[in-house]
């Protein structure tokens, strides 16, 4: 996941671009822009992403290219969920589904779906968000897709672990870990074992936890996700801050704050400053606390984040 490689994929996709173009061949123009898009998500660049998504569907409309459409409409969901605008994704995702579901297009139904269920959850929507994800695992078991199994089940571990369902959360992160490692996918399988720690962290099990977060966090490291290390980062600053460690909480959670920062998604950064309050309050500064209590709460009030009602007043 290197510089270099996308670096290669940028000179491939826009050359190939350049040439559809030239070409006059708006079909391929639209293809390759939402390549073009896709890599700009991998590239955690995702106001580019959406501008080439948006630029895709213009011209899949224009064509009246249903999967083309499709496509472009998933990109933009997936793109608007990171930087917290997701009500414009889960609009862009609910279309995407009607499209593939009209196709009978299983792996299409199991990926949307999955993505709008990971949405409506970060909403609060929770009813939305298992009928979304029920409808993702049913697709991708259609398809065969033991990939697209895993990243659903991964979900659902989410969904289980928001509503405090344990049991579950513990059974769909293990068996999406599983899948992972089965399939030889280390940076999934990372995500998984991370969602699963967790869910153990939650419960109160912090030294089981950390080995596998620190585990994560190597994978993360090593593969250049700047997204897993920024989660597993400020899931090892929960932990040491359940432990009282609080010079190393602090230390974690600068850290995610400052890839949050970067990656310029504010919703994650809101969720650092939550955190960060609860360290402030266990160093004895009730104002300092108040404060990133506040700025957090503002910030998922303006995104819809489920957090705002969590919070409280």
């Amino acid at each position: 996941m290197g510089a270099n490689r996308f670096d290669a994929r940028t000179r491939v996709i826009e050359a190939a671009l350049t040439a559809a173009r030239r070409a006059g061949k708006p079909h391929d123009e639209a293809v390759i822009l939402t390549e073009l898009g896709q890599l700009r998500y991998d590239q955690d660049r995702y106001t580019e992403a959406r501008q080439h998504f948006r630029a895709s569907l213009s011209l899949f409309r224009e064509l009246n290219d249903q999967p083309g459409q499709a496509a472009a409409l998933a990109g933009l969901g997936i793109a608007c969920r990171e930087p917290g605008r997701f009500a414009e994704g889960v609009h862009f995702l609910d279309q995407a589904a009607a499209l593939l579901e009209q196709a009978g297009d299983d792996i299409g139904i199991g990926y949307s779906r999955r993505i709008a269920g990971s949405v409506r959850l970060e909403l609060g929507d929770y009813p939305g968000a298992l009928a979304d994800l029920t409808a993702s695992l049913a697709a991708y078991r259609r398809a065969g897709s033991r990939l697209g199994e895993g990243h659903t089940l991964r979900t659902l571990g989410l969904y289980h672990r928001a509503r405090d369902e344990w049991a579950d959360a513990e059974r769909h992160c293990r068996e999406s870990a599983d899948i992972f490692h089965e399939l030889g996918d280390e940076l999934m399988e990372a995500y998984a074992v991370r969602a699963h720690a967790k869910t153990r962290l939650r419960q109160g099990h912090a030294d089981e936890a950390l080995t596998r977060l620190e585990w994560a966090l190597s994978v993360s490291h090593t593969m250049g996700d700047r997204w897993g290390q920024g989660a597993t980062l400020r899931a090892l600053g929960q932990l040491h801050l359940a432990e009282q460690r609080l010079d190393l909480a602090e230390a974690c959670l600068d850290a995610a704050r400052d890839i949050w920062q970067a990656m310029e998604v504010p919703v994650w950064q809101a969720r650092i400053e939550r955190d960060r309050s609860l360290l402030l309050a266990a160093r004895g500064d009730a104002e300092g606390a108040r404060t990133a209590r506040e700025r957090a709460r503002r910030v998922f009030h303006d995104h819809g984040a489920r957090e705002f009602h969590e919070l409280g007043s």
